[in-house]
């Protein structure tokens, strides 16, 4: 193998560069961006980077002259328009051909838009600096801001205006936040600490109706029948894989570009990594996990085995958020049909909640608790049960759960 071309100037394509490099393939290495930009963290985009003054070059993943010190050859603001699977080669935006031995498909998402705002002039969508820099002109102190959708984007977005002086309304169909990654408990208390700090957040809610006047959202009314004037609008109401290049070029794709647990798709000499990949579950099934930590590790686990190495991507998910001055994460599976253990004060945003099932623990929330989840990110693959009792004993240190079974 001699060249790899790598589409997709993101988290994943930057880190597959780096193995690629780590582990000791001399040949050539392409990254390809449709973006100007050099590969940057996303996460920062909903929280500080939000705010004036920002840093430019802390969101970086590497700067620039990594990427020469290591031979990595960035073509960026171009566009990968059409992959030919027999010739191996790709055609770019700027009419350039690309061939090579080994691709890497790391072409994310894009959010999910609602048809109902489009032409908008004050609508934004979060996934990209852009979008970020422009989103950042509208949270000025006493700006009334909607947030459609409170998932990670919205309720990010949310905190991050409201610190900034803004006047947040919400609208949310879960009955809480961020509901499918942390649950109905952990839901719960992060409803209430919005509230607290001047989100009117309406969940259960839907928008019903949006106000236009020359070319602006002026105001909505919820499904419930109430109205607000707003001066801008966020939507975030998830993504969708960018999967086209793949499905045209002739890939298995199903939400998703379908991969194997080394990140290997139907063809032989094509990978995918992070937004756009749809892996199998470490609880079984299918999914596209769209955090940073799956990226990364698929992005490894890709060019591991374009080396003839063998790295299992497989792993429970997790993630984190910042919001005002908490720090919650999430790792395995959260459903509410198991059983929630809490070590900690729910109450005041000190705690970690274990999800059990038959003891068995699947999931774990933390709030201002991270040295709770270094652990508990081994105990889940552990795929063992755990005394509840000593799991609610914050007296108990969670690192002597690992080393003795629970019924000793």
């Amino acid at each position: 193998m001699r060249t790899v071309a790598i589409i997709g100037a993101s988290l994943a394509g930057a880190r597959a560069a780096e193995t690629l490099r780590a582990r000791g393939f001399d040949g050539r290495v392409l990254l390809i961006g449709e973006e100007p930009w050099l590969p940057y963290q996303r996460p920062p985009l909903s929280k500080d980077y939000l705010w004036p003054g920002g840093d430019e070059s802390a969101i970086l993943l590497r700067p620039a002259d990594w990427y020469e010190a290591n031979r990595i050859e960035a073509r960026l603001g171009v566009k990968a328009e059409r992959l030919d699977l027999r010739a191996r080669e790709v055609r770019l935006s700027d009419g350039s051909d690309v061939q090579a031995d080994a691709f890497l498909l790391a072409t994310g998402s894009r959010p999910r838009r609602l048809p109902a705002l489009e032409g908008a002039a004050n609508v934004h969508y979060l996934r990209t600096r852009d979008d970020a820099a422009r989103l950042a002109g509208a949270l000025t102190p006493g700006a009334r801001i909607l947030v459609v959708g409170m998932g990670v984007i919205g309720a990010e977005v949310a905190a991050t205006a409201t610190r900034a002086g803004a006047r947040v309304v919400a609208v949310e169909p879960a009955p809480t936040p961020m509901l499918r990654s942390f649950g109905s408990v952990a839901g719960a208390w992060l409803a209430r600490a919005h509230a607290e700090r001047g989100v009117e957040a309406h969940f259960g809610r839907m928008p019903e109706r949006f106000e236009r006047e020359g070319g602006l959202v002026r105001g909505v009314t919820l499904d419930g029948g109430e109205r607000f004037d707003r001066d801008a609008v966020v939507v975030g109401i998830g993504v969708e894989p960018a999967d086209e290049l793949a499905r045209e070029a002739g890939l298995d794709v199903d939400n998703g570009i379908l991969v194997d647990r080394r990140s290997a798709t139907s063809c032989p000499f094509v990978y995918a990594a992070g937004d756009v990949a749809n892996q199998p579950g470490f609880f079984g099934g299918r999914a596209r996990l769209e955090t940073f930590h799956n990226a990364a590790a698929q992005a490894e686990a890709a060019a591991a085995a374009m080396l003839g190495e063998d790295v299992d991507a497989c792993q429970p998910c997790s993630f984190w958020s910042d919001q005002y001055d908490f720090n919650i994460q999430s790792a395995g599976r959260v459903r509410d049909e198991c059983r929630a253990v809490v070590r900690g004060s729910v109450s005041d945003g000190d705690f970690t909640l274990f999800y059990l099932a038959d003891d068995l623990l699947e999931g774990v929330v933390t709030v201002n608790r991270p040295a709770d989840m270094a652990v508990a990110k081994r105990m889940i693959p552990a795929r063992r049960a755990f005394d509840p009792a000593a799991l609610a004993d914050s007296s108990v240190p969670l690192r002597s759960l690992l080393a003795k079974p629970a019924s000793s």
